[in-house]
């Protein structure tokens, strides 16, 4: 990730916050998000019909294969997102996609002059970065781990998996920067008393 990009994720999703008006401890939906942004979010399950192929192998076999994809026409954006993953995995991969909105990440090929997949991993890096911020900001972490919260319970109530809430509170220093809060309240405790 390039320098100083994680404080500029931290600034990001701080506006966001503050536009929709949600605390920094507040769960935050990505279809809330999206709609907001104007980026229209449709399943793979709506293609049914259309691309009845690859509805069927993405949605059978082939689940774990597709997450998420922007598509674009010309600067509008629309999200495809496989709705046969598990609800906080969508969420996951609709606020990966929506990352990439933010950023304003320019398009890129679908296939290399190989024929795979184009990937970048400085972009993906970015987009996986914004959006666990935004799920889980660092103030939500330290609020989980000051609380004492269970993870499934508090993975559950900010709409993500076990491991990304864990991965966020790891990332964050949310168990040291508590550590440290509880430290200097007892030292301050114990001199006034």
């Amino acid at each position: 990730m390039r320098r100083g990009f994680k404080k500029e994720a931290k600034e990001i999703a701080l506006q966001i916050r503050r536009d929709l008006r949600l605390s920094l401890t507040a769960p935050i939906d990505p279809w809330v998000l999206a709609e907001w942004l104007g980026i229209p979010v449709v399943r793979l399950s709506d293609f049914r019909k259309s691309a009845e192929g690859a509805y069927r192998y993405f949605s059978e076999l082939g689940r774990s294969e597709f997450s998420a994809v922007t598509v674009f026409d010309g600067s509008r954006r629309l999200i495809v997102h496989n709705d046969f993953h598990a609800p906080t995995r969508q969420a996951s991969n609709v606020c990966h996609e929506l990352a990439h909105g933010l950023l304003l990440h320019a398009p890129t090929p679908i296939l290399d002059d190989k024929g795979c997949r184009y990937w970048s991993k400085e972009i993906e890096d970015e987009a996986n970065w914004l959006s666990g911020v935004l799920l889980v900001p660092d103030e939500a972490a330290i609020a989980v781990v000051k609380r004492g919260m269970d993870l499934a319970l508090a993975a559950s109530y900010y709409g993500v998996s076990v491991p990304m809430m864990t991965f966020r509170i790891n990332v964050s220093g949310a168990r040291k920067r508590v550590q440290r809060f509880t430290r200097r309240s007892r030292k301050s405790t114990i001199r006034a008393g």
